[in-house]
């Protein structure tokens, strides 16, 4: 049996829209075993998703079929710990999940870089299947051939909370509330912003941060698809949230604090069992390590 252990992971942190990425010690937990009986078995999901249409089997597919490995049959198991459809890239983990245990049960023919240049194409985009792959705080470049990274580790003087609505938000649906073209001015206004929101997340700068994560590329057009999102991200930041934002494309709510603010987590929880008893509210440490494979146990981090 090989297990495969993938972070959760959040997308764009305001102004880095389909650029940034950040991975949290939230994990899906995926096993796999190849059988001599011919079938494809996957459990711990809904029925829905036990048959060939499931992410990590078609995944796996990709590997298999750019080694030319064809497998007797299949046994996936998925311990689901993050969300789904919730801006906390359940897809990408699946996505990395998928690839990463085939390669594994194939003995490795294949580098990390090539299976992150699979999970962008498989994805669409680096921005969670990036952090995913290789933890840390990182910046995604694709390009049409290949696709380049930075990671760094975030500063430990921030912590990071997840306000996660009961509901549910497609990535489709957000993509489709955005314009087709942006003013020059908001995209200068997000250059200076991404910049110093990468700088101060990595350098410690809390100061910074306050200003520095907003956004007019995306957020703005999001914002209504999420109930309450002005009421919490207000709330918030009165509690001494440093600055709020999407989680990738929604509907959870990121909140930055300093690690020095030890009564953010019980007031923001009272509010929202008051107010809007539906939301979870989750603290996320980052992952500096990304995904994890062994037999039997977890041994560190993917050879990448």
């Amino acid at each position: 049996m090989i297990k495969v252990r993938v972070p959760a992971t959040t997308a764009n942190i305001g102004p880095g829209f389909d650029a940034f990425g950040m991975a949290f010690q939230l994990y899906n937990i995926f096993s796999f075993e190849e059988r001599d009986n011919g079938k494809l078995t996957i459990r711990g999901v809904e029925r829905r998703y036990q048959g060939k249409s499931n992410l990590v089997y078609k995944a796996m597919l990709k590997v298999f079929n750019r080694v030319h490995y064809r497998p007797k049959g299949i046994y996936i198991y998925t311990d689901v710990n993050i969300p789904v459809s919730r801006g906390l890239g359940s897809s990408a983990a699946c996505i990395v999940g998928g690839l990463v245990g085939a390669n594994t049960l194939c003995g490795a023919p294949l580098t990390g870089k090539e299976l992150f240049d699979m999970a962008v194409e498989m994805e669409g985009h680096p921005d969670n299947v990036a952090p995913a792959m290789f933890g840390g705080l990182v910046v995604s470049l694709g390009l049409k051939e290949e696709n380049h990274y930075i990671k760094k580790e975030v500063s430990q003087c921030f912590e990071f909370y997840g306000l996660i609505p009961d509901f549910t938000l497609s990535t489709m649906e957000a993509r489709k509330a955005l314009p087709k073209k942006v003013f020059h001015k908001d995209a200068v206004f997000n250059v200076s912003r991404a910049t110093m929101t990468y700088l101060a997340l990595t350098e410690g700068r809390p100061d910074i941060l306050k200003v520095s994560v907003e956004d007019k590329l995306h957020q703005p057009y999001r914002e209504g698809l999420i109930a309450h999102y002005d009421e919490v991200s207000q709330k918030a930041r009165e509690l001494g949230a440093l600055n709020t934002c999407i989680s990738g494309a929604g509907p959870t709510i990121l909140a930055i604090t300093t690690r020095d603010n030890d009564q953010f987590y019980a007031k923001m929880g009272k509010y929202l069992k008051e107010k809007l008893p539906g939301c979870t509210l989750l603290k996320l440490e980052p992952d500096n390590t990304g995904v994890c494979t062994a037999r039997h146990s977890y041994g560190g981090s993917y050879d990448t």
